[in-house]
């Protein structure tokens, strides 16, 4: 079968949402993947999501240089497997603020994307096991739960937090973000939930639901101004699937962006740089990258109950027998979402706590035990972007995320250095942390910007790429219709204005959900103008004679 009435490119966050919604009232939908299966523990246990880094189920992408970070190649993960980067990342459940998406309606256009607005769409994916009121969803597909297994030494560095005026916060996805507390994550009974695991399984035995894995997207088809399929290319075979309604692309703000400029849709002069073929010149697409920098500090402890208990046989026959122990941790136990600047209306900073090593992606581990803190700036005022290293599908992009190229980025990054270094000092966090192993001793105020460069790396967060707004400003309008041609959505973090204050997984999936119902209304309302031009034809039609 090549013929569908939806074809949606890329299993993540939001493409796994999105297919799987538009495939409840009976529509054809083909689902696109380049990576296989995500039958792996490596994926169903929690705390190992870091070894799936670099590997078979990992885009494995580098930046190029990066000249706020003194010219370093930063290594950036991507899910190249079912549920995308759901399927690799830390779990975290957090939406961003309230002012996010009313920034997006009132300072980007983004009609329709309010915080009331976007709510109804976080409370249907979820089913939170933990939290009844009107911010959560408890029967939806997603599952977001309170951790099964802590170390007991969160509680430390959320007092510490209160000590230092910081506000108690028990939920941060209520009425508001600010505060200190403990951090839920997407998981049920112990294990992951992916993007996959809600919203693809329960789609795949229907008849009009078809998933294609290995498939790596070459082109959108594009004939008389409309997207009409997509060209893609699995076992070495090149295949051409028609769509008679629509294409959504939702590859992510790397791949997204990719796709669109190997189809001929971008920068014009960029394209013919590299020998495509221009569609239409869209300059934006590619543009306006965001990521949230992560600065991570490190600390000797003699604490007994760290994260390095997943190296005892014991946990993992507590993992297989009941789905229990440490193994069951996402690594981040705590957060605080704190302000570098009073006069800010939301925090800019998101502080993680963890009782154990999590240091450069997690391929160094010190073998003596520790616990991280780490500081992921979600203000930044840089901007990045994607461009194509050549016209072969399989090279990968050029990506440059500028992180703190900007002087007042490291300064707030700074601020929050020293407001860490406050809270390590509070008496209940000081009698765990035995010593700051990283940044070392010697590293005093006068050499911490050239550390902070040196060592700050990313979130995982890209965003932006095919941002909503005008033509002159953005990719896709607040419909998520990309401008000049028909037929053809973007339903991903790409497509945001402004990244979220906080991890970007559940805005995502939001963006899938909502994505389906503007294609539905969409639908609908092209049916009742087509219903209404028939009766005003019929209306001014001549009477014929008896």
């Amino acid at each position: 079968m090549n013929e569908y009435d939806y074809i949606v490119v890329g299993a993540g966050s939001a493409g796994c949402a999105v297919a799987a919604r538009l495939s409840d009232d009976g529509h054809s939908v083909l689902l696109l993947e380049a990576g296989g299966s995500d039958d792996d523990d490596l994926i169903r246990t929690p705390l190992l999501f870091a070894g799936l880094f670099q590997g078979e189920k990992d885009w494995n992408y580098n930046s190029e240089a990066e000249p706020g970070l003194y010219g370093r190649r930063v290594y950036l993960p991507r899910g190249k497997v079912v549920g995308g980067s759901s399927s690799l990342n830390a779990m975290f459940y957090m939406r961003g603020t309230h002012e996010d998406f009313d920034q997006w309606a009132t300072d980007h256009g983004a009609t329709g994307w309010s915080y009331e607005e976007v709510l109804p769409y976080f409370k249907k994916s979820e089913a939170n096991a933990d939290i009844r009121d009107r911010y959560h969803g408890t029967d939806g597909p997603l599952h977001v739960t309170s951790q099964r297994w802590l170390s007991g030494y969160a509680d430390a560095f959320v007092n510490a937090a209160i000590d230092l005026g910081i506000d108690p916060n028990p939920d941060f996805n209520g009425a508001q973000q600010a505060g200190a507390g403990l951090l839920q994550v997407t998981a049920r009974n112990g294990q992951r939930c992916s993007s996959a695991d809600a919203f693809l399984r329960p789609a795949l035995p229907r008849t009009n639901f078809h998933l294609i894995t290995g498939a790596t997207a070459h082109r959108i088809v594009i004939e008389n101004g409309r997207a009409v399929g997509v060209e893609y290319e699995r076992a070495g075979e090149v295949v051409t699937a028609r769509a008679g309604r629509e294409v959504v692309l939702s590859a992510g703000a790397y791949n997204t962006p990719q796709l669109l400029m190997l189809s001929g849709l971008g920068p014009a002069e960029h394209l013919r740089e590299v020998g495509v073929d221009v569609v239409l010149d869209l300059p934006q697409v590619g543009q306006n990258l965001q990521d949230h920098p992560f600065t991570l500090t490190h600390y000797a402890t003699d604490q007994p109950n760290t994260l390095a208990l997943a190296g005892e046989p014991s946990a993992l026959d507590e993992w297989a027998t009941s789905r229990s122990g440490v193994l069951t941790s996402n690594a981040g136990e705590a957060a605080i979402m704190w302000r570098s600047d009073p006069s800010l209306a939301s925090p800019d900073f998101q502080i993680i706590f963890v009782p154990g090593w999590f240091w450069d992606h997690g391929f160094r581990s010190p073998s003596t035990p520790g616990m991280s803190i780490g500081l992921s700036y979600n203000g930044p005022s840089s901007r990045g972007a994607v461009r194509l290293r050549s016209a072969a599908p399989a090279a990968p992009p050029r990506i440059t995320s500028n992180l703190l190229s900007r002087a007042p980025e490291v300064q707030a990054v700074l601020r929050a250095l020293d407001f860490v270094t406050e809270l390590t000092h509070q008496p209940g966090l000081a009698e765990i942390l035995t010593e700051r192993v990283n940044p070392a001793p010697s590293v005093g105020p006068d050499l911490m910007e050239h550390w902070v460069r040196a060592e700050t790396q990313h979130m995982y967060h890209a965003a932006g790429t095919c941002r909503i707004g005008t033509p002159q400003t953005g990719v896709v309008d607040p419909e998520l219709r990309v401008h000049g041609i028909e037929g053809l959505r973007i339903a991903d973090a790409s497509i945001m204005p402004q990244i979220t204050s906080g991890n970007t997984n559940a805005p995502s999936i939001m963006i899938g959900e909502k994505a389906a119902d503007l294609i539905r209304n969409s639908r609908h309302s092209h049916r009742q103008e087509s219903s209404d031009l028939l009766t005003t034809a019929s209306a001014a039609a001549p009477v014929p004679h008896k």
